[in-house]
């Protein structure tokens, strides 16, 4: 990494002749923003000689920037695990650059040793959120959905009503049909196999974090893992907050997992350790780098973190339900009342279960195969689909015609898939995907055609399409599990293509036919392959190629950003030259 020449002779002439403290700047090693997004600074010193240690903050050519940079918010001491030695850290919060480049940041401390530097070159890339009018994002999430879960749920979906013959479908997935696709790796700042937590945070905020972390980067006194330990991290703010924030957005998630999980929690939680759900709920309510609701539109499940909360689970007694209510959200507590919604509300707030919602096999009423258990909760026995839930977090975000951006997740995808319930997870797949063909019928209908649609997932898991099997058979394996320590041949193989029939009342494939996909799981876990990635709408063409998963959110704020229009001819000019096909149904 190169500096600038005064930069790296200031470094040179600054070595110390005895033992000057160590320096660390809390910040990776790359490390980018958009103009004016909100970021913590904490600069921490090890080895001190003694308690009046002093901090200077300096730019590329080594100016004192500190005063631009304000008094600490926060200094501690006693923050690394060597209690013998002493420390300290300065922390500054809520910080931003107000001009697009590349930043230089120097912490120079002193104490009566010497003097010691750190640095960082951070990327700031403008955001003005120009003409001819602010775009919608819509960013559905399939948790866990690698290729060949697309693949399991095309096959299924694809197949009912003979829709599959000589190898051909008639119709292919709703993302299937988005014109751009990409591919994206999901590494962790510290793991080659990534979690929900920081992989949301990747396209939420921009940056990598540790596994487990939400928008936070990791500090020298993480090793307590207590709450104020995970509290204290610095942080850098998500998309969503920083919409609604600065360009008057209107923002939503919906999951059909618990709506503090990871990859939700990602669009509005800071946080060092993903589990800290009543804190997320907290952080929800109170906000963070702006007062008030991170969101205008939360649906899905975990209501248990809003309003079952004592002083030992949560450190307060709040009902944060209540209080939601009585800031304006509109409730609704199951299926019935969310589809009873004839008009939409200003702000809505559907929390249906405790904790995750039920799989959308078990809302089905099927019966489980043998090995999988039913997710169905008897004390909410009338949970909403997820495509009903993103129908009317669409319809109360766009009623007022402001921008606004939105969160979908197919979140129990993963949840099945670590249990490896082949059927649970397909159909979850089917599930989400119903619900992104909810969101390009509105993206269609819309009349300036301002929003961007993005199908991708946050990581891959180990499932695989093996091929087919004739459940007549006796003892056929639909589904191998890992640890079953199968070798051979599948009991009941055979060659062919798939019969699943379609349910007439719900549209949903069924699961009684007589040849079913086989399927085999490595692990219970996630891998660190690759993800695809479907984009339609304005700026889509940006989303091809191979990159990491932090540059989807710097591309999704380049196209809210930015006049697409010349960009976009070429999606018009594509579907001008397609080619002759007589087998695909005439399906935008």
């Amino acid at each position: 990494m190169q500096r600038p020449l005064a930069f790296a002779c200031l470094l040179a002439t600054a070595a110390p002749l005895f033992a000057a403290p160590r320096v660390h700047i809390a910040l990776p090693e790359r490390c980018r923003l958009l103009t004016r997004q909100f970021f913590d600074l904490r600069v921490e010193a090890t080895d001190l000689a003694d308690t009046e240690a002093t901090l200077i903050l300096r730019d590329e050519k080594g100016r004192d920037i500190t005063a631009a940079f304000g008094p600490p918010d926060e200094v501690s001491s006693d923050n690394d695990h060597l209690p013998a030695s002493l420390d300290r850290a300065w922390t500054f919060r809520a910080k931003s650059f107000a001009t697009e480049g590349i930043k230089t940041v120097m912490a120079e401390v002193s104490d009566s040793t010497g003097t010691s530097r750190d640095s960082r070159r951070i990327g700031v890339q403008r955001f003005k959120a120009r003409p001819p009018g602010k775009k919608n994002l819509i960013l559905f999430i399939g948790d866990a959905m690698g290729e060949s879960y697309r693949d399991a749920g095309r096959l299924v979906a694809g197949s009912t009503g003979g829709g599959m013959r000589g190898g051909f479908f008639d119709e292919l997935l709703q993302m299937d049909r988005m014109p751009y696709t990409g591919t994206v790796l999901t590494h962790a700042h510290n793991a080659v196999v990534p979690d929900s937590a920081n992989t949301a945070s990747a396209w939420a905020s921009g940056n990598k974090t540790t596994n487990g972390a939400l928008n936070v980067f990791p500090d020298n006194n993480d090793w307590r893992s207590t709450e104020a330990a995970f509290l204290d991290n610095p942080r850098f703010e998500t998309l969503w907050s920083y919409l609604k924030r600065l360009h008057g957005y209107r923002t939503g998630i919906v999951t059909t997992t618990e709506v503090t999980d990871a990859t939700p929690a990602a669009e509005g939680a800071y946080v060092g350790y993903r589990t800290l759900h009543k804190v997320i709920a907290r952080q929800f309510v109170d906000g963070t780098f702006m007062p008030g609701p991170a969101f205008d539109v939360i649906l899905g499940g975990g209501k248990d973190h809003f309003d079952m909360r004592t002083i030992e689970t949560s450190g307060d007694t709040r009902n944060l339900i209540d209080e939601l209510v009585t800031r304006g959200y509109t409730q609704v507590k199951d299926r019935g009342e969310l589809n009873a919604l004839n008009e939409p509300p200003e702000l809505l707030l559907g929390l249906f279960s405790s904790s995750a919602m039920t799989v959308a096999y078990d809302k089905l009423g099927y019966t489980r195969p043998p090995g999988e258990f039913s997710t169905f909760h008897p004390a909410f026995p009338n949970q909403p689909f997820l495509e009903e839930m993103t129908a009317k977090a669409i319809a109360t975000l766009s009623k007022d015609e402001r921008p606004f951006i939105l969160m979908v997740e197919g979140g129990m995808i993963d949840k099945q898939s670590h249990g490896n319930h082949a059927a649970g997870t397909i159909w979850d797949v089917i599930e989400l995907d119903r619900a992104i063909g909810v969101g390009r019928s509105y993206a269609r209908e819309e009349k300036k055609r301002k929003t961007l649609l993005i199908a991708t997932a946050d990581h891959n898991q180990t499932m695989q399409v093996l091929g087919m099997v004739d459940t007549t058979v006796p003892e056929a394996l639909e589904n191998l599990r890992s640890g079953s320590g199968f070798t051979g041949l599948v009991t009941g193989a055979v060659w062919g293509f798939p019969d699943y029939p379609a349910d007439p009342a719900s549209g949903y494939p069924r699961n009684d036919n007589r040849y079913r996909l086989s399927l085999g799981f490595r692990t219970h876990d996630h891998t660190g392959t690759p993800v695809p990635l479907s984009a339609e709408g304005p700026g889509a063409s940006l989303f091809t190629g191979t990159w990491d998963q932090t540059d989807l959110f710097f591309k999704m704020a380049r196209v809210l950003d930015s006049d697409t229009t010349k960009l976009d001819r070429l999606e018009r000019e594509k579907a001008r030259l397609k080619i002759v096909d007589q087998n695909y149904a005439e399906t935008p």
